[in-house]
């Protein structure tokens, strides 16, 4: 083997295992992907909705929107604003609208006189609604 032919070997040699070298990186950890925790309508949902919803939005009482939130079955059937959730997109969600500051229509709900949401409860109804809304 001549000079030239071991020089060439050496940069083929090299090339071939720059990408190994590129991509190991002793001192680089791994990110782990932040993945959304799992919201239950039982135990996540329900508790907020009996705090600070049912006490206008029972079927025991007749309210203008007719939104009545006794029960899943009754919340998923929406109101005379028609369905108040879309599964799986809390954007196009009346119910995650009315809980935000300057809704499309209407007033913010809870309404003024009554205790509004913690940022926290509202960013768990729309994780569940994202989720897909499952009576789970």
């Amino acid at each position: 083997m001549n000079k030239n032919s071991a020089k060439l070997m050496l940069i083929l040699l090299t090339l071939g295992s720059l990408p190994i070298f590129m991509s190991f990186d002793p001192g680089q950890e791994k990110k782990e992907e932040k993945k959304d925790p799992v919201v239950s309508y039982a135990k996540d949902i329900v508790p907020i909705i009996q705090k600070h919803c049912i006490s206008c939005h029972s079927s025991d009482e007749e309210r203008p929107s007719e939104l009545y939130m006794d029960s899943y079955e009754m919340l998923m059937k929406g109101g005379r604003h028609g369905k108040c959730i879309v599964p799986g997109n809390s954007k196009n969600s009346i119910l995650y609208q009315k809980i935000q500051p300057d809704p499309p229509f209407g007033r913010w709900m809870p309404p003024p006189k009554k205790l509004k949401l913690a940022p926290e409860q509202v960013e768990l109804f729309r994780l569940w609604i994202d989720q897909g809304a499952k009576n789970n």
